[in-house]
């Protein structure tokens, strides 16, 4: 029975797979960023389920996938139709003027610089030791610095999309940008601006799908995980880079990897004892809410019931088993309707006006989609801040257009 409903998920993914390119003409669209990168991660899950210790997979967590995907389709498929009937473009080239801005390559050295002298302030203050999540903490955790490292995202965005060959210094900024987005040792936070940025190339032609390209994707996904492991266990802990510690940071990949689709797995085999309310999904809004209103109330996103896995404990349920942790029936459709809509909206937004800044803010939700296989993105701050991050560089960018134009 596991095995059918496995099967009946590849063949409902193949389907909505032909339905989108009717639908939109390209690849590189919400449901494909979604789908895909859950399936390559559900197929090796279940290769290891069962082995090395591992738990053995709950199969009828794949339900909820099903039942998630073709919701998600709706609007989808109705917005792209509707605007095929209607003889409307479902696909406009990316709109990014005559190269880079200057002031982006201004904007990013400042903030490189900043953040270069906020590593050596927290050296300097902080107890934490380099490399562990308490010195992340320290270091841009909570207060301005917390704000303007979403700032730092667009500009890695846009480095990352306007990189070429010639362009060898861009290639410092985009290093050390990464580098400082490594210290907060949050690896979905690393990952999701560059998947952002490699999707814009993409969708452009700046860069092919080519089995080199998806090659040293897996090295570059791969490395960012070697190199958060190595600032944590090495330089944070001391330990010496041998054998027994890359076995141990091995064995940690395929957790972090397996770690979503097992965690909703045995939350489900378990009958979910972290039933929530709804309003976790809408938490950064309610925060916002609470705090504007004065109410000192703070919802945390951080489920506080773990699994071991037989590798190590997790909390993350995937994108779609988070949501039916804190929903009823009704209220997983509304939701996951919802998120379709919001951002297969600004997909139309972008074909409609092709601008690079509203790209940036429609590829960053597809690239939160793209880590639907570890957890539900949508109830952090970033949902909103870097889209806002984004609208104040294109600000300055059009401010110091216009008045180079009127000198």
């Amino acid at each position: 029975m596991g095995w059918l409903i496995l099967l009946t998920l590849l063949i409902e993914v193949g389907v909505l797979l032909y339905l989108e390119e009717k639908a939109w003409h390209t690849l590189y669209t919400p449901l494909n960023f979604l789908m895909l990168p859950y399936v390559v991660i559900l197929l090796l899950t279940v290769s290891v389920s069962g082995k090395w210790g591992i738990v053995d997979f709950y199969y009828p967590s794949i339900v909820y996938w099903n039942a998630g995907l073709l919701l998600f389709a709706i609007p989808s498929y109705a917005m792209g139709f509707v605007l095929q009937k209607n003889n409307k473009p479902i696909g406009r080239p990316i709109d990014d003027g005559e190269g880079m801005p200057d002031i982006v390559v201004v904007l990013s050295v400042i903030m490189c610089l900043a953040f270069l002298y906020r590593l050596k302030q927290t050296l300097g203050s902080s107890s934490a030791t380099f490399g562990t999540d308490e010195f992340g903490m320290d270091y841009d955790g909570h207060g301005l610095w917390a704000h303007l490292s979403k700032f730092n995202l667009p500009l890695l965005i846009l480095c990352i999309y306007y990189a070429d060959r010639r362009k060898w210094w861009l290639w410092i900024i985009i290093i050390t940008l990464v580098f400082i987005t490594f210290i907060h040792q949050v690896k979905g936070w690393v990952i999701i601006p560059c998947v952002t940025g490699l999707a814009m190339r993409l969708y452009s032609g700046k860069t092919h799908l080519t089995a080199k390209f998806l090659f040293f994707l897996a090295i570059g996904a791969v490395a960012v995980f070697l190199v958060s492991y190595i600032l944590s266990l090495v330089v944070g802990g001391n330990a010496m880079l041998g054998g027994a510690i890359l076995e141990f940071i091995l064995r940690h990949f395929v957790h972090y990897l397996t770690s979503g689709v097992l965690g909703f797995s045995m939350d489900l085999a378990a009958g979910m004892p972290d039933k929530g309310n709804m309003d976790i999904l809408f938490a950064q809004f309610v925060n916002l809410t609470n705090v504007l209103t004065g109410n000192d109330e703070i919802i945390s996103q951080v489920n506080g019931v773990f699994f071991h896995t037989g590798l190590n404990n997790t909390n993350v349920r995937t994108m779609f088993g988070t949501i039916a942790v804190y929903t009823n029936p009704g209220q997983f459709i509304f939701v996951t309707l919802l998120l379709s809509t919001v951002i297969y909206s600004l997909k139309v937004l972008s074909i409609r006006f092709g601008n690079i800044y509203l790209n940036i803010i429609y590829f960053f939700e597809c690239a939160m989609l793209c880590m639907g296989w570890f957890e539900y993105y949508f109830f952090h701050l970033d949902v909103i801040e870097v889209p806002v991050m984004t609208l104040i560089v294109m600000t300055l960018v059009l401010l110091t257009q216009t008045k180079q134009h009127e000198t």
